[in-house]
C-alpha cells in the first residue's frame, strides 16, 4: 500500500510539472553554437578590420615615400636644367647630366612634332604644366616630364621613362603613376590594398598596391577553430591554443612583411640620401628614422622631445627652424632648408601632416652637393661680375623684353645714368635718359648693328648691339677715339688732296709746287692708314694674351691635372671653356693674320716642297671634325706631282680654312673631296663639297675680309669671314690665285693654283 502511493505521489508530479517547459540540450547547444559562430565572426571581422588598416597605413607610408622620392628626383632634376641653361649648355649636354634622362627638348619644338607621337604627347603635356603651374607632370606614355621655364628664353622639358623612377615590384606589391592629386587608401578590386600619396609641385600621385587574398589559408583554419569550438570544451581548449598559435603566426607574417616594406624603404632612402621622421602631434614628440640620424649628425633611431633636436642643427638656423614648424597649421606643410651642427651638410626637411594617424611624416633629404653646385655658379658669376667690372667700355644685359637686367659702373659713368640707371628699365628709357650724355652719333658703313658716338668729355665708343641666345640683348661699346682721330686726318687729306687735284689746274708755275705737296699729302694719307690696321693688329694682340691664360688653366681642369674635380659635369664645364676659348683664339689669330697683311708685316718662306705633304697634314688634323658630323672626306693626288716654292706652314693653315668651310656648310651625309693635279706650269689644289652652295649674286663679294654670303645678325653658321680672304691673301703671296665655283644647293668647290718650283721648270725643259 505504501509503494502505490509513493508511485501515484511521482506520478501526480510527473503531471503537474509537465505544462513546464525547459530547453532541450539541443537548442542549448544550438544557441551556444550561434552565439559562439556570431561572437567568433565578430572577433574575426574585427581582426580583419585591423589588419587592412594596418595594411592600408603602412601601404600609404610606402606611397608617401615614393612620391618624396620621386619629388627630390624632380628637383634635383629641375636645378640641373636650370644650371645648364645659366650655363648656356646645349639640350644635349644636360640630358647627359643624368643617366635616367632620356632627352631634354625645348617646348616649341616638341609641340612641332607629329601629332600622336611621344614627344608631341610631352609638349602637350609640358604645355598643361605651364597652365598649371607645375613642374612635374606625367604622360599616357609612362613618361615623367620635369619642366624649366626661364624667366626669359623658351621653356625645356626633361623627358624620363616612368620605369626609372618608380621602384621595381616585389612580392605582393606594385608601384605605378597616377595623373591626379590623390592621397591616402583608395578604392581597390577585391582582395587588394591601394594607397597614394600626390607628388609636391605636380598632379600626379605615386601609389602602392598590395595583394591580399579574399579567402585565404589563414580564414579557412579560422572555420576548423570553430568547427572544433562546438565539440566540447576540450576540443575548444584545443581549437584556442591552435587559434593562438595562428594569431600569433600571423602576427609573425605580418611583421614580416613590415620588415620586408621596411627594407625597401631603407634601401629608397639610402639612394637618395634621405631619412624618414615623424612628428606626433598628440604627444609632441618626434620620432627620427636611423638614415635621418645618419644625415643628423649620428642621432640614435627613436623618439626625442623637440628641444633635444637643437643640439644636431647649425645654431643660426635654429630660429628659422622652429618657425617653421610653429606656422605647421596655417602652412600645412613644412619644407626648411637648414645645415648640421657642425655645417658639414645641408638638409632639406620636408613633411605634410598624416590626418589618419595624426602625425606628420615626412623626410630629411641630403642637399649638400646641390648647394655646393650653387655656390660655385654663383662664384663663377661673380667672377664674371668682377671682370665686365674691370672692363674700360660700357657694357649693359638687356632680357628679351628688352628691360635693363645688369650693367657695370662704366656704363653709368660714360653715359651719364649713375641717378637713372635701375633694374627692369625700358631700353627705350635708358635711351632717352643717355640722350643728353651724347653730343654726336654716326653710323658705322661695315657693320650692321653698330653706331659712334661721342660722349661730353670728347671720347669716341663705338657701340655695337648683339641679340642672346636666349632673346636678350648684349650692348656693348669700345673706346675707338683714336681710330676716329686717324679717320679724319685721313678725311682732311683726302680734301687738301682734291683741293691740290684743283690748284694742278690753274697756271703750270704751280705744277712743281702742287706735285711736291701732293706726295707729302699722299705719304700723310697711307700713314693714316697703316696706323689703323697696326691699332687693329696690336688690339687682337692684347685679346690673345689673356686667352692663351683662360685656355691653359681651363686645360688643366679638363685633364684633372691636380686630382679629380668630384662631378664629372664640372669636367665638362671645363671642356666647354677650352673648346670656346680655343675657337675665339683661332677667330683672334685670323684677325691678327689678315691685320698683319693689311699691314705688310706678313711674310712666307718659299721652299721647294712636296705639296702633298702638308694638304695630307691638314687632311688628317681635321679628318676628326668631319667624320664627327657624319661627312665622308678624301684625297686624291696624282703621281709624279713636281715640286713647288712654298711656305709648309700657309699651305696647311690655307687648306684648314678651306675644309673647314667645307664641314660648316656641308649636312651629315655629305662629301668632301680634296684634290691636286697639275694645269700647265702650276699645281692646282681643289676642295670640292655637296653642300648648300653659294647663291650666284654672293660670289663677286666673297674672299674680301670679313665679307660673308648672310649677312644678317641671325646667321646660323658661325665664323668671322676671313678664312677665304686669308686663303686668297696666302695664294698670291706664293704667285698664285684663287678661284670660286658654286652651285646654290649643288656644292662648291674652292681651288688655288701655285707656281711649279722654277728647278723642276728648267728639268722639265732640259728633258724635252
Amino acid at each position: 500500500m505504501a509503494r502505490q502511493k509513493d508511485k501515484r505521489r511521482r506520478t501526480t508530479k510527473n503531471v503537474t510539472g509537465q505544462p513546464k517547459k525547459r530547453l532541450s540540450l539541443t537548442t542549448v547547444l544550438c544557441l551556444i553554437l550561434v552565439v559562439e559562430i556570431i561572437a567568433l565572426g565578430l572577433k574575426a571581422f574585427d581582426d580583419r578590420q585591423a589588419e587592412s588598416f594596418a595594411k592600408q597605413t603602412e601601404t600609404h607610408r610606402e606611397a608617401l615615400a615614393v612620391s618624396e622620392f620621386i619629388a627630390g628626383k624632380a628637383a634635383t632634376v629641375e636645378q640641373t636644367l636650370r644650371i645648364a641653361y645659366q650655363a648656356g649648355w646645349s639640350t644635349r649636354s644636360t640630358s647627359r647630366a643624368h643617366d635616367d634622362i632620356d632627352a631634354v627638348i625645348i617646348l616649341a619644338d616638341a609641340l612641332s612634332a607629329s601629332e600622336g607621337t611621344r614627344l608631341r604627347i610631352a609638349g602637350e603635356t609640358a604645355s598643361l604644366l605651364i597652365a598649371e603651374d607645375k613642374t612635374l607632370g606625367f604622360t599616357s606614355n609612362n613618361d615623367l616630364i620635369v619642366l624649366f621655364t626661364p624667366n626669359r628664353g623658351s621653356s625645356r622639358f626633361a623627358l624620363i621613362k616612368a620605369g626609372a623612377w618608380i621602384p621595381t615590384a616585389y612580392g605582393e606589391r606594385t608601384f605605378s603613376l597616377k595623373p591626379q592629386v590623390l592621397n591616402g587608401p583608395q578604392a581597390s578590386e577585391m582582395g587588394a590594398i591601394t594607397a597614394c600619396s600626390p607628388i609636391s609641385d605636380a598632379a600626379v600621385s605615386a601609389c602602392v598596391q598590395t595583394v591580399r587574398p579574399v579567402f585565404g589559408t589563414k580564414d579557412a583554419v579560422g572555420l576548423l577553430i570553430y568547427a572544433l569550438l562546438l565539440l566540447g570544451p576540450a576540443l575548444a581548449i584545443l581549437g584556442l591554443v591552435r587559434l593562438l598559435d595562428e594569431r600569433r603566426g600571423e602576427s609573425e607574417a605580418f611583421e614580416g612583411e613590415a620588415s620586408r616594406a621596411g627594407r625597401v624603404l631603407k634601401t629608397v632612402l639610402h639612394e637618395t640620401k634621405a631619412g624618414f621622421w615623424s612628428w606626433d602631434l598628440n604627444k609632441k614628440s618626434i620620432w627620427i628614422s636611423a638614415e635621418a640620424g645618419r644625415l643628423l649628425g649620428g642621432m640614435p633611431e627613436g623618439d626625442y622631445a623637440f628641444g633635444e633636436l637643437d643640439k644636431y642643427i647649425y645654431p643660426d638656423h635654429l630660429d628659422t627652424v622652429r618657425q617653421a614648424m610653429n606656422t605647421l597649421p596655417e602652412r600645412g606643410f613644412i619644407s626648411q632648408v637648414f645645415a648640421t651642427a657642425d655645417k658639414t651638410k645641408w638638409i632639406d626637411m620636408r613633411a605634410r601632416p598624416d590626418e589618419v594617424e595624426g602625425a606628420l611624416n615626412g623626410v630629411l633629404l641630403d642637399v649638400t652637393d646641390i648647394r655646393a653646385a650653387i655656390s660655385r655658379t654663383k662664384q663663377a658669376e661673380n667672377r664674371l661680375k668682377s671682370a665686365l667690372e674691370g672692363f674700360s667700355g660700357p657694357f649693359a644685359l638687356w632680357d628679351r623684353r628688352k628691360r635693363l637686367v645688369y650693367w657695370n659702373l662704366a656704363f653709368m659713368r660714360i653715359f651719364g645714368l649713375e641717378n637713372t640707371a635701375r633694374v627692369g628699365m625700358g631700353y627705350d628709357t635708358v635711351m632717352l635718359a643717355q640722350a643728353a650724355n651724347i653730343l654726336e652719333r654716326r653710323a658705322t658703313q661695315t657693320e650692321d648693328g653698330a653706331e659712334i658716338i661721342r660722349t661730353r668729355n670728347g671720347i669716341w665708343y663705338k657701340i655695337v648691339e648683339r641679340a642672346t641666345s636666349t632673346g636678350g640683348m648684349i650692348t656693348m661699346g669700345l673706346d675707338v677715339s683714336a681710330d676716329v682721330k686717324y679717320e679724319v686726318e685721313l678725311q682732311q687729306q683726302q680734301s687738301k688732296l682734291r683741293k691740290f687735284v684743283v690748284d694742278l689746274e690753274r697756271p703750270e708755275g704751280h705744277a712743281a709746287e702742287l706735285a711736291r705737296k701732293l706726295n707729302e699729302e699722299k705719304l700723310r694719307a697711307e700713314r693714316s692708314a697703316n696706323s689703323k690696321s697696326a691699332f687693329l693688329a696690336n688690339m687682337s694682340h692684347e685679346l690673345r694674351t689673356p686667352l692663351n691664360a683662360i685656355n691653359g688653366f681651363s686645360e688643366i681642369l679638363s685633364e684633372e691635372m691636380y686630382g679629380p674635380l668630384g662631378d664629372e659635369r664640372y669636367k665638362g664645364y671645363a671642356q666647354d671653356i677650352l673648346a670656346s676659348g680655343q675657337h675665339l683664339l683661332d677667330m683672334i689669330n685670323d684677325i691678327l693674320d689678315m691685320a698683319k697683311i693689311e699691314a705688310g708685316k706678313m711674310t712666307v718662306e718659299l721652299q721647294p716642297i712636296d705639296l702633298v705633304d702638308p694638304v695630307d697634314a691638314a687632311v688628317r688634323m681635321i679628318r676628326r671634325k668631319a667624320e664627327d658630323k657624319g661627312i665622308k672626306m678624301s684625297l686624291i693626288a696624282n703621281e709624279g706631282l713636281p715640286r713647288v716654292d712654298a711656305d709648309h706652314r700657309a699651305i696647311r693653315q690655307m687648306i684648314l680654312n678651306l675644309v673647314s668651310n667645307a664641314i660648316k656648310f656641308t649636312d651629315e651625309g655629305g662629301e668632301i673631296r680634296v684634290s691636286i693635279d697639275q694645269k700647265g706650269d702650276q699645281l692646282r689644289v681643289a676642295v670640292k663639297d655637296n653642300g648648300i652652295g653659294i647663291p650666284e649674286e654672293a660670289l663677286p663679294r666673297l674672299a674680301a675680309p670679313f665679307e660673308q654670303v648672310t649677312e644678317t645678325r641671325d646667321r646660323n653658321y658661325e665664323g668671322t669671314g676671313l678664312g677665304l680672304a686669308l686663303t686668297k691673301s696666302f695664294a698670291e703671296m706664293h704667285g698664285g690665285k684663287l678661284v670660286i665655283a658654286s652651285q646654290e644647293g649643288k656644292g662648291t668647290q674652292v681651288s688655288f693654283f701655285l707656281p711649279i718650283s722654277k728647278t723642276n721648270r728648267s728639268q722639265a725643259t732640259a728633258a724635252a
